[in-house]
C-alpha cells in the first residue's frame, strides 16, 4: 500500500509539470526545422517559469509570498505619479524608446504619458499597475483600499493607457460589489476618477490623437488576414519565434524590417502565440492552464475570490489588446499567480 501510494503521489507530480515540459519541447522541435537551432530565448524563459513553477510548488504559500505584489504595485503606482507631477526622468529604457519616468507629449491635454522600468512602454507599465492593483485589492484587507484605489487609478491614468484603466475599473467595482459597506469605498473610485478628469480624462477617451485604437484594429485584422491566406502547414506548426513583425495591416519578415530596434506584435497576445507556433503550439500552450479552463467551464471558480484568480483573469482580458503575455518583464507576474492558483487549489487554501 505505501508503494502504491508513493507511484500515485510521483506519477501526479509529473502530471503537473508535463505540460509545460511538452509546451518548451515542441518549441524546441519546431526551432530546429524552422531556423535550424535548438534553443532561443523564449525556451529559456519558459524554461525559467518551469523552475519556478517546481519551486512554488515544493515551497508552498509564505505570507511574505502573497504579501509582496502590494509593494511592488506601492512602488509602481506612486512612481508613476510622482514622475507625472514631477517631470522625473531617469533615461531611456534599454530598447532606447521610451524614458524610465515622463514621457512628455505634444498632445495639447496631455503633458506626457509615465512608463516605468518594464519593457513595453507606458501600455505594459499601466498594464503592471493594473494586475498587481487588482492582487492587492483582492488579497489586502478592506482598509487597504482607501489606499489601493486612487494610488491604482490615477497611477495607471497618467500612463494615458485606455483599455488598462477600464479593465482596473471594472474590477473595483467587482471589489466593491462584495463589500458589505459601499457608499465609502464608490465615493473613492468617483473622486479617483474626478482627479483624472482634471488632467484629460474625458479628452483621452472621446480622441484618438496618437491613432492607439486604430493601430490596433488595423494590426489585429491584417494578421486575421494573414493568417487566412498562409498555408495550411504554416498554421498547424507556426512560423517560428522572432520571424516577422507586424507594421500597419502588414505582416513583415523580420530579417527586412530595420526601421525600429524592436518588433511589434499584432496587439493580441493570443493571435501572436498563433502567429508564432502555430494551433498545435496554441493547443498545447492553453494545457498549461488546462485545470483553471476546466474549473471555469464546470463553474466551480464563480465564487472564488482569490487574489490570484483575479490577476489571471486580469491578464487573459489585457492581453486581448497587447501583446502582454510575450512581454516577459510583465508577464512573469501572470504565471507566478497563475502558480499560486494552483497550489490554493491543491491545498484548498482559499
Amino acid at each position: 500500500m505505501y508503494l502504491l501510494f508513493n507511484i500515485e503521489n510521483v506519477t501526479l507530480k509529473i502530471e503537473k509539470y508535463m505540460y509545460f515540459v511538452f509546451f518548451i519541447f515542441y518549441l524546441i522541435i519546431q526551432n530546429f526545422f524552422v531556423n535550424g537551432e535548438l534553443f532561443h530565448s523564449e525556451i529559456l524563459r519558459f524554461g525559467f517559469y518551469l523552475f519556478l513553477f517546481i519551486f512554488i510548488s515544493l515551497i508552498g504559500e509564505k505570507n511574505y509570498i502573497n504579501t509582496f505584489p502590494f509593494y511592488i504595485f506601492l512602488f509602481l503606482s506612486s512612481f508613476s505619479i510622482l514622475s507625472y507631477l514631477f517631470s522625473i526622468n531617469l533615461g531611456k529604457d534599454i530598447y532606447h524608446t521610451w524614458n524610465i519616468g515622463i514621457n512628455l507629449s505634444d498632445i495639447e491635454y496631455i503633458k506626457g504619458r509615465t512608463n516605468g522600468f518594464q519593457a513595453g512602454g507606458p501600455n505594459s507599465f499601466a498594464d503592471l499597475i493594473t494586475v498587481t492593483g487588482i492582487y492587492s485589492m483582492f488579497r489586502m484587507e478592506s482598509s487597504y483600499l482607501r489606499v489601493i484605489i486612487p494610488f491604482s487609478i490615477v497611477g495607471c491614468f497618467f500612463t494615458y493607457s485606455r483599455f488598462s484603466l477600464i479593465v482596473l475599473v471594472l474590477f473595483i467595482l467587482f471589489r466593491i460589489m462584495l463589500q458589505d459597506k459601499k457608499l465609502n469605498t464608490v465615493l473613492l473610485l468617483i473622486g479617483s476618477l474626478l482627479i483624472c478628469v482634471n488632467f484629460g480624462l474625458i479628452d483621452r477617451f472621446i480622441q484618438d490623437d496618437n491613432s492607439g485604437i486604430q493601430d490596433r484594429v488595423e494590426m489585429q485584422s491584417g494578421t486575421l488576414q494573414y493568417v487566412s491566406e498562409d498555408s495550411i502547414i504554416n498554421n498547424i506548426f507556426g512560423r517560428g519565434y522572432d520571424n516577422f513583425v507586424i507594421k500597419g495591416n502588414e505582416v513583415l519578415d523580420s530579417k527586412n524590417f530595420d526601421d525600429d530596434p524592436f518588433s511589434y506584435g499584432p496587439h493580441n497576445s493570443y493571435l501572436f502565440i498563433l502567429l508564432n507556433y502555430g494551433i498545435v503550439g496554441l493547443f498545447l500552450y492553453g494545457l498549461i492552464f488546462k485545470d483553471f479552463i476546466l474549473s471555469l467551464f464546470k463553474l466551480r471558480d464563480l465564487t472564488n475570490y482569490s487574489p490570484n484568480l483575479m490577476a489571471i483573469m486580469a491578464f487573459l482580458i489585457l492581453s486581448l489588446s497587447s501583446d502582454l503575455l510575450q512581454n516577459h518583464s510583465v508577464s512573469w507576474f501572470f504565471y507566478f499567480s497563475y502558480f499560486l492558483y494552483l497550489n490554493e487549489k491543491e491545498n484548498s487554501t482559499f
